[in-house]
Order: C-alpha cells, then structure tokens, then sequence
C-alpha cells in the first residue's frame, strides 16, 4: 500500500469532529478509504487522541486496537506550542519532508449520534512521547507509521501491533513557526485530549 496514490485536498488546518479520510480493511480483506469523524462524542467531552501507553489494557481502545485499527493520511501535522505562556501562541507546521502524506496510526469504532439517532464510524489519533523536534512544543506527538508497517497495521494479525507504535527519529521530521493565534481564539489542537 503506497499512501502517496491518495490526493489530499487541501484542507487547511483540519479539527477535531470534521469527516476525514481514513484507510482501513474492509470485510472483503482489500484496503478501503472511508470518511469518519475524527473523535468520539462523550459527555461533556470530544475524545479523539489514545494514548498508546497501555492501549491494549485500556476498556475503551483494547477492541478497536485489536480489530479495528486504520491509518490516517496527513501531509503535516499543526501545533499551537504549549510551551509559550504569553498571551499568544505560536502555531507549527509539524512535518516529515519527503514523506507527504504519512500515515498516522489510528483506531475507530462506531458510535450513535444522539442528534439524528443514526450510528456513525469515527476515529481517533494513537499518541505517544514527543521526539526531541516536538518536546519544546508539545508533550504528545501522534505515532507515525513507518511505511513499511502499513500492511502490518492494518492485517488480521494473533497479537495487537505494539511494536509498530514508534516515534519518528527527531532528524526525519521538522517543526517550522508559521502563524501566532491569540489565546482567547478556541483552538482544538490535534495533541490535546488522550485517553488511556
């Protein structure tokens, strides 16, 4: 599977609760695009990252880790820095020059719209450490697939693929400052809510 044959639109800075294109297995074991929502609705709460510290142990993601796993194409990944107390906080443009689209590692399960009554599929991000790039900015940073681990991922395998949720090498990706956004602008970053 070569994510580079996906054309991206340009979407600009994509939120949590947009549909998003995700890549998974479909029933008849070929490779499907589908359109989710990115993020599970709780109350009181959107949850769309996972924490891939103890995911397999964990009641909520441990079926989706196990059956139900996806990959979420991205061509850069966007940041307001954490680091920055002032008023106004830096935005960055996280990326892997040369690899555009990665495939970040996801899950998703189908969850009821209280709204319409209609079930929908939705996903969520994995996480884990930031590399050395990432840390001054952020404490998480989305577990980015090595292409050759794609077919791994997404296959029917005996035990869940731990061993595939690595952090990118710090001097494969760059960090570039592109915008400023004001604090009290809401702002839903892509590293802000895990759950284990």
């Amino acid at each position: 599977m070569d994510l580079a044959d996906l054309y991206l639109p340009p979407d600009g800075d994509i939120a949590p609760g947009s549909i998003q294109p995700v890549v998974l297995t479909g029933e008849a074991g070929d490779r499907e695009i589908r359109l989710m929502r990115w993020g599970f609705k709780l109350p009181g709460r959107l949850l769309f990252n996972a924490r891939s510290e103890g995911i397999e142990r964990s009641q909520f993601w441990n079926d989706s880790f196990r059956e139900r796993r996806c990959i979420v194409p991205a061509d850069a990944i966007f940041e307001w820095s954490q680091a920055d107390k002032g008023k106004k906080k830096p935005k960055y443009e996280i990326s892997i020059p040369g690899r555009e689209p990665f495939g970040m590692a996801g899950l998703w399960k189908a969850w009821k719209n209280s709204k319409t009554g209609e079930w929908e599929q939705t996903f969520a991000v994995i996480t884990g450490e930031p590399n050395e790039v990432v840390q001054p900015i952020h404490n998480r940073l989305a577990t980015i697939l090595d292409p050759r681990d794609y077919e791994e991922y997404l296959g029917e395998i005996a035990r869940p693929p731990l061993h595939l949720l690595r952090i990118v090498p710090a001097e494969q990706m760059r960090a570039t400052r592109i915008e400023e956004a004001t604090e009290s602008v809401p702002q839903m970053d892509l590293f802000g809510k895990d759950a284990g």
